[in-house]
């Protein structure tokens, strides 16, 4: 896009005028004013032109993403990493932590929290679950009276919201419940709206009186606690830690471990770029609310993408169209999940029926887990290639290339697929990226394996299920000359 200074650029060369041209030269304001103002007029048009591009069924640009996940509500909020501390009392006394305990990693020097007590007798070993997050307050006063007044949230650096609650210092205080988009609240509920905007910012929005919420009064003051967290760890590396402040002689003697294996929620960064195009993807009428046509696959995509590599959620329509009819099925739900980490499948499955239950009452606890059936796709990519190109080195990038876009573990690969993969975009992926097929010799075509996949059924790629088969043409003595 051309920026102002292309355009004043672009119309200084137009001037014909000797006597203009030298009084630009010279800095005159009378021409520089107006040049200028040109320029930015123009340039704010190409802005508004290019906003306006439409993309209507993928969206590419980084921005054009951003914008739909600011327009549909997804904040970016982080899962807390929660694991099994150990605790050894070599004192001689009962040692008892409690709970919001802190301790620190030593690997990487985080802060965890207990979420719960526990008391360790002399000499023994206590175990006890810590969570990598801290708790924080914040109190606001507002300033002044206005309909959905906003307050921004401004968080520590390299963390990212875990939880966020409100209320106000009322006695006995009220508190304020999160209504993502003001959906369900009333007007004079006591509730707030949590907003971000294109750079990701947090914003704590109070209600109206006369439409939704409450009207935050001036110099009413609210108490805004932040849950933060560092998202992702490698659990690899928590070996030793150590507690955050010592209180008595006796806590000297007190170690603290992470347990071997003792992982028991996968931490997760907030939704990243590639995260948030698969769910632009979707219709705007998908939301946080009892959806449309009980299909809950977005909602709990939002939720749970950054936890799983596979999610799949079905209403009854479809599992009868695919798998028949049966009176189990009646005003139930089907899920298939694959956790990123297979500890958390259980809980995982939990969550999701949870999530669905407060969504929708009619599906709380009808819910029908079914088992995750790996089909990995098979895909023949036959071609011709110049003489030029090894052979060996052209199938061993495809496959790469293809593994990492379709792969097991992908985003691509993560939800329900029911034609499969789309050739023609595994075409103009091979076209823009493997450089053997960009000359004017070569030439390929892809045969990806027909068929309606079910609900149930993971597909993906493997260096396995991919097929090359190349050969050479137009050998470089028979065709010295290529026009």
């Amino acid at each position: 896009m051309l920026t102002q200074s292309d355009f004043e650029a672009a119309l200084v060369a137009t001037i014909t005028d000797p006597e203009i041209l030298e009084r630009y030269t010279a800095q005159d304001p009378l021409v520089i004013q107006q040049i200028r103002s040109q320029a930015a007029f123009f340039s704010l048009m190409a802005q508004e032109i290019d906003i306006a591009t439409l993309e209507p069924f993928n969206k590419t640009r980084d921005r054009s993403i951003i914008a739909d996940a600011t327009n549909k509500g997804i904040l970016p909020i982080a899962t807390a990493c929660q694991h099994i501390l150990e605790v050894i009392n070599r004192s001689t006394a009962s040692i008892t932590l409690s709970q919001g305990r802190m301790i620190e990693d030593n690997s990487g020097g985080r802060p965890w929290r207990l979420l719960q007590s526990v008391t360790v007798p002399a000499g023994a070993t206590g175990q006890v679950v810590v969570e990598q997050s801290e708790y924080r307050e914040i109190s606001y006063t507002v300033p002044t009276t206005e309909p959905f007044h906003r307050f921004k949230v401004d968080l520590k650096d390299d963390l990212s919201l875990a939880n966020i609650s409100v209320r106000d210092t009322a006695t006995p205080a009220n508190p304020y419940p999160l209504k993502i988009r003001w959906m369900n609240a009333a007007a004079l509920d006591y509730a707030v709206n949590v907003t971000t905007d294109s750079l990701r910012r947090l914003f704590v929005e109070f209600g109206d009186d006369e439409r939704a919420g409450r009207t935050a009064q001036a110099n009413q003051v609210f108490i805004i606690a932040l849950l933060e967290t560092y998202g992702e760890v490698d659990v690899s590396r928590l070996r030793d830690a150590s507690l955050l402040d010592v209180l008595s002689s006796d806590e000297q003697r007190v170690s603290v471990r992470f347990k071997s294996g003792g992982l028991v929620k996968q931490g997760a960064d907030p939704l990243n770029v590639a995260q948030l195009r698969l769910l632009a993807s979707y219709p705007a009428l998908y939301d946080e609310n009892a959806v449309f046509l009980e299909n809950f696959d977005y909602l709990v995509r939002q939720k749970f993408m950054n936890r799983t590599h596979f999610i799949s959620v079905w209403n009854e329509n479809v599992q009868e169209r695919h798998y028949g009819v049966t009176w189990h099925d009646i005003n139930h739900l089907n899920l298939a999940v694959v956790a990123k980490n297979p500890a958390e499948q259980a809980s995982i499955q939990q969550e999701i029926k949870q999530l669905i239950g407060r969504a929708d009452s009619l599906y709380q606890d009808r819910m029908n887990i079914r088992v995750v059936a790996e089909k990995p796709c098979q895909v023949t990519i036959t071609g011709r290639l110049a003489a030029v190109h090894d052979l060996d080195t052209v199938k061993a990038q495809i496959k790469n290339l293809l593994v990492d876009r379709y792969g097991r573990t992908t985003i691509v690969a993560s939800r329900w697929l029911v034609n499969g993969f789309n050739s023609q975009e595994m075409a103009t992926l091979l076209r823009n990226n493997i450089v053997a097929f960009q000359d004017r010799i070569s030439d390929f075509s892809i045969n990806v394996q027909a068929g309606t996949n079910k609900p149930h059924e993971w597909v993906y790629l493997t260096a396995d299920s991919i097929t090359v088969n190349l050969e050479r043409t137009a050998d470089s003595v028979s065709a010295p000359w290529i026009l």
